[in-house]
């Protein structure tokens, strides 16, 4: 019973912020967004490939947690934007194709937020 109640609990801790692609767990103050890119067929190698794939990955997440910030009712200037969405880490997941997938994560904690959903 205590597996299928944590199970079941799991998927409910990070809530879709709106329709920005991103997910917000106001318990833990985590907000996280992915971010996925193909590799260019152009490209003469996987290796080389996924330099352009993380770039584009790692930009699509950061537009997200973006968008999630204002969903979320933060007024932050630009500057302190670019700071906060700079500081989100998160490890890519390199594709044998060259293809980069990555999950990038900020915390909300001390940030003023308007709605914890």
């Amino acid at each position: 019973m205590g597996v299928a109640a944590l199970l079941v609990a799991l998927p409910l801790a990070l809530a879709p912020v709106g329709k920005s692609g991103a997910r917000y767990d106001a318990d833990a103050h985590r907000l996280e967004a992915r971010g996925a890119s193909a590799a260019d067929p152009r490209a003469p190698s996987a290796d080389v490939a996924r330099v352009k794939a993380e770039r584009l990955a790692r930009g699509r997440a950061t537009d997200k947690l973006g968008k999630a910030l204002h969903a979320l009712g933060w007024r932050g200037d630009e500057a302190e934007q670019q700071k906060l969405l700079d500081a989100a880490t998160g490890a890519p997941d390199y594709g044998a194709d060259g293809s980069v997938t990555i999950v990038l994560t900020i915390s909300t904690e001390g940030l003023a937020l308007k709605s914890g959903k």
